[in-house]
């Protein structure tokens, strides 16, 4: 998370008004929902992997690394749709057929297409959403819910639990690396006890950390939301263009396919 949050910092597009990048991001998910055609969601991928690095400027291989990682994990998830497992006796009409010892592993185009659609339609639905959040830090997106008049408890709540997630990672960092020094994990016994103290550690500290932050915020005159001064932001007509141009072309590979 600390890399997302970095590039989502220092992009090219870091000051453009972020109901844009929302709106663009949210309109290509919704397609890919929506439309549901392998090619709808490959495309989607590609103009979402332009926008990423040929517009925000954000490094190739960070995203793509990213994207794959997304990719890899899907199609473990839908191994199942796409492989049939059977022992003894391989499943009737199926086109390919292994055996590993007693267990037969089958599969036809029919079932390869099935899992093909949910896997190219999170993929680009996960690379809009990947856009999103390394072009566009939480201060620009709490900044756009109050554009949107969302109650401001619910923002505080979102604002104070992104900032703790980092607060934890850090805690967490340097108690793994004190157990670590004194040897917490030489063995698997070991390795557990050191984990559920770990664990309880952690919400002790949290709940330290969270009584703390009251205390600071009804010290400075908290009265149920914070108030911060508005950002300026920029309109990218280049942006807006790549935008309807890949509106556009989804659509166009829905009609087509």
């Amino acid at each position: 998370m600390h890399f997302i949050d970095r590039y989502a910092y220092t992009n090219r597009i870091r000051n453009v008004d972020p109901a844009c990048k929302v709106a663009l991001a949210l309109v290509v998910l919704l397609l890919c929902l929506v439309l549901n055609r392998p090619s709808v969601g490959l495309l989607a991928t590609a103009w979402m992997w332009v926008l990423a690095v040929g517009v925000a400027g954000l490094p190739a291989g960070d995203f793509s690394r990213l994207l794959a990682a997304e990719a890899f994990f899907l199609v473990l998830m839908t191994a199942g749709v796409a492989l049939s497992f059977s022992i003894a006796v391989p499943p009737p009409g199926t086109t390919w057929m292994w055996q590993v010892g007693p267990l037969w592993v089958a599969s036809s185009p029919a079932s390869l297409t099935m899992a093909l659609h949910p896997v190219t339609r999170a993929l680009g639905g996960a690379a809009a959403l990947n856009f999103l959040a390394m072009t566009t830090p939480l201060v620009d997106l709490i900044d756009l819910l109050r554009r949107l008049l969302v109650p401001s408890w619910l923002i505080d709540l979102i604002a104070a639990m992104y900032r703790f997630i980092f607060v934890l990672l850090d805690s967490l960092e340097r108690m793994v690396t004190a157990q670590d020094s004194r040897l917490g994990y030489r063995s698997f016994r070991r390795g557990m006890s050191s984990a559920g103290m770990l664990t309880s550690g952690l919400f002790v500290n949290a709940l330290q950390r969270t009584r703390r932050l009251q205390t600071a915020l009804e010290a400075r005159g908290y009265d149920g939301e914070l108030r911060v001064l508005p950002s300026i932001y920029r309109q990218d007509w280049a942006l807006w263009g790549t935008g309807l141009a890949t509106v556009a072309t989804l659509i166009l590979a829905w009609s087509v396919s």
